[in-house]
C-alpha cells in the first residue's frame, strides 16, 4: 500500500487544516557521567523522550477566520484532545503551541505553526478507590435512612378510616403506575413478569401494608430495586423517571388543619419520599453497573452485573450531571439529618465514580467536512475506517445518510 494511500486530513480536536510540512523528534534520555581523571564518561538511560510534533500549515478560504478562532479555542482548552496527523495517523497529544500569521498582501489565508507533545498517561503509585462498591454502600445508606424516616412518619392506625383509605389510594396509584405500559420498556420476559407480579402485589396488599409501615416500606425498596435486574440498561431512564414522578411540591402540613387532614398529608410525603430516595438510590447504582438477566440450560435464570459502559465522555457527564443535580434538590427537599448527611456523600461517591477514570471514554468533537462526501469517505478520513460511517450517521441523523453535506458540522467521536 501505497504512503499516499495511508495519508489522512488534518484535524485537531475535530477542527481541519491544511498542512504544508510536518516534522516530529525522538530519541532516549540520557543523563552523562563525567568523572574526574576519566576519559570515558558513561551515558545513563533514562528512558524514552517525549515525541513532539510539528505542523507547518494553514487555512484558506473566504471563511478562514471562522476556522482559525475553533483552532484557537481547540489547542487552548485543556487536556490532552485527538490530533489527526496526515502521515502518522490518530495521535493522543496536547497542544504546547499555536501561531498564527495573517498578512494584508495575502487576505483570505493564515499561516500556522504547532507544536504538539504526547499526551502519556500518569503512571506514578496511587490510591485506587472502590467507586462500585462506595457507591453501592453510600445508596444503601440513603434507603436506610429513607426507610427510617418512612416508618417514623407514616402512620394510619387511630386515626378515621378516611386516612387509610387516603394511603391506600395512593399505594394503589403507585402500583399501578410502576406497572403501567407508560413506565415498563422491554426487558428479559421472565425478569419483566417478575417485577410485575411484584408491583401489583403491592397494589392488592396496600390496606393490609398500609398497616405495618416496616413491611410496607421493604417491599416498596424491593420494588424499585427489581428494576435494574428486570430492564438492564434501559433502568438508568426508569429510576431517573420515577424520582421525577414524586418530585412535586406536596401540601404543606399546616396547623389550621385537622390532626387527621394533617396525617394524610404527612403520609402522602413518607411515600413520595421514600420512593424518590430508593429510585435515587439504584440511579446511582446503575450509573456505574447495568445488571442483566440471562436464561440458564435448566430453566432458569441468573443474574450478571457489568460496568455500565458509555459511549462517549460526554455521555458520562451528562449523567453524573443529572445525577448530581437530583442528590442536590433531594438533600434541600428532606427535612430528616440523616436522609440529607447520606444523600450527600452519595452525590460525593458519583462524582468520583462516573465516568470511570480507569476508562478511556472517546471525547466527542465537531467536524465539517469541506466538501459533500459519501459517509464512508468521511469515517475513512476521521478514523481510517469506512465501517465507523454507521456511527456518524447515527449520531447525525443526516437527511440523506450517504451523503454529508460539505460545510456542514458533524457531531463525532475524536478518539477511542
Amino acid at each position: 500500500m501505497a504512503w499516499r494511500d495511508n495519508y489522512r486530513a488534518a484535524t485537531f480536536r475535530g477542527v481541519g487544516f491544511f498542512v504544508a510540512t510536518a516534522d516530529s523528534s525522538h530519541g532516549r534520555r540520557q543523563a552523562v557521567h563525567e568523572t574526574a581523571q576519566r576519559d570515558v564518561p558513561f551515558a545513563e538511560d533514562l528512558g524514552r523522550k517525549s515525541r513532539e510534533f510539528g505542523i507547518t500549515g494553514y487555512l484558506l478560504g473566504k471563511e478562514y477566520d471562522v476556522a482559525r478562532e475553533e483552532l484557537i479555542r481547540a489547542c487552548e482548552q485543556a487536556g490532552p484532545g485527538v490530533l489527526v496527523h496526515p502521515y502518522r495517523g490518530e495521535l493522543t497529544v496536547v497542544c504546547r503551541g499555536l501561531t498564527v500569521s495573517e498578512t494584508t498582501e495575502e487576505g483570505g489565508k493564515c499561516a500556522l505553526w504547532m507544536t504538539f507533545l504526547e499526551a502519556g498517561e500518569a503512571s506514578y503509585p496511587s490510591a485506587k478507590v472502590d467507586s462500585v462498591n462506595a457507591i453501592s454502600e453510600r445508596a444503601g445508606a440513603v434507603t436506610e435512612a429513607g426507610k427510617q424516616s418512612f416508618v417514623a412518619d407514616f402512620l394510619t392506625k387511630g386515626f378515621p378510616s378516611f386516612v387509610a383509605d387516603a394511603a391506600t389510594s395512593q399505594i394503589q396509584g403507585l402500583s399501578d403506575f410502576l406497572s403501567s405500559p407508560e413506565f415498563i420498556v422491554s426487558g428479559d420476559i421472565q425478569a419483566v413478569s417478575d417485577y410485575y407480579d411484584q408491583v401489583k402485589g403491592i397494589g392488592s396488599d396496600a390496606f393490609g401494608l398500609i398497616q405495618t409501615p416496616f413491611d410496607l416500606a421493604d417491599r416498596l425498596i424491593s420494588a424499585i430495586g427489581s428494576i435494574r435486574s428486570a430492564f438492564g440498561g434501559r433502568a438508568f431512564g426508569m429510576l431517573m423517571g420515577l424520582y421525577n414522578q414524586y418530585f412535586s411540591s406536596d401540601d404543606s402540613i399546616t396547623s389550621n388543619r385537622s390532626p387527621s387532614r394533617q396525617q394524610v398529608v404527612k403520609n402522602t410525603r413518607a411515600v413520595a419520599g421514600l420512593v424518590r430516595q430508593a429510585a435515587i438510590s439504584q440511579a446511582a447504582v446503575a450509573a456505574v453497573v447495568t445488571q442483566t438477566t440471562e436464561d440458564v440450560s435448566n430453566g432458569g435464570t441468573k443474574t450478571t452485573s457489568s460496568p455500565t459502559k458509555y459511549d462517549s465522555y460526554e455521555a458520562a457527564i451528562a449523567v453524573r450531571s443529572e445525577l448530581a443535580d437530583l442528590l442536590d434538590d433531594e438533600s434541600e427537599t428532606t427535612d430528616s439529618d440523616l436522609i440529607y448527611v447520606a444523600v450527600t456523600d452519595l452525590r460525593t461517591a458519583v462524582v468520583q465514580a462516573v465516568p470511570d477514570p480507569e476508562q478511556d471514554l472517546p471525547r466527542l468533537a465537531r467536524f465539517a467536512p469541506r466538501q459533500t462526501l459519501p459517509s464512508l469517505v468521511v469515517a475513512y478520513q476521521l478514523y481510517g475506517d469506512a465501517g465507523r460511517a454507521e456511527d456518524i450517521v447515527a449520531r447525525n441523523d443526516p437527511r440523506r445518510p450517504g451523503f454529508l453535506i460539505g460545510g456542514q458540522q458533524l457531531e463525532v467521536l475524536a478518539n477511542g
